[in-house]
């Protein structure tokens, strides 16, 4: 029966942690080559400290079950959402199109449409409204149109926005399937 002196014993715990070190590099390699996880259940968006009066922009989902009905995935990186919570905490949410690198101002019922290109397009909460606050040089019709926070047209030839179905459920804004 082999004696079991201190040499042995710290070759036998150096190769004991050595297996745990390859196992462990093992599983954080394979967890790296998958990508990151993903999450289950719909896309959300964090609001929790979303103040009243306050807005984010956030992506679109690509997932073409909440996006508007005929666009797919694939379509999503041409929408942005904008997210609000109004003076009296209702969240709500509107697709507005993108291109390059700025929101537009919705022209048609479509909101990947490309709209009007505006340098600031936000919600004003004193006023009520959600406008273009800044018009690219060149775009100053861009101006004329508004809407109010629950993203009715306020003005003549403009379009309702195109609002986005969800509600908050554990800080969380989560979006509704639309099919």
């Amino acid at each position: 029966m082999p004696v079991l002196n201190e040499r042995r014993l710290l070759i036998t715990a150096l190769r004991a942690m050595t297996a745990v070190a390859v196992l462990a590099a093992m599983v954080l390699s394979w967890r790296y080559v998958a990508g990151p996880a993903h999450p289950e259940g719909p896309p959300s968006v964090r609001v929790v400290k979303l103040l009243p009066g306050t807005f984010i922009w956030a992506d679109a989902p690509d997932d073409a079950r909440y996006l508007p009905n005929g666009l797919r995935a694939r379509e999503a990186a041409r929408l942005k959402l904008l997210v609000l919570r109004a003076e009296d905490g209702v969240v709500r949410g509107f697709y507005l199109p993108q291109q390059d690198g700025f929101v537009g101002v919705p022209t048609t019922e479509s909101p990947v449409t490309p709209g009007i290109p505006c340098a600031d397009f936000a919600p004003d909460f004193r006023s009520g409204d959600i406008a273009c606050r800044q018009a690219v040089p060149g775009f100053d019709f861009a101006l004329r149109h508004r809407w109010s926070l629950q993203g009715r047209a306020l003005s003549a030839g403009s379009p309702d926005l195109h609002v986005v179905a969800g509600s908050v459920v554990d800080g969380d804004w989560r979006l509704h399937a639309l099919r």
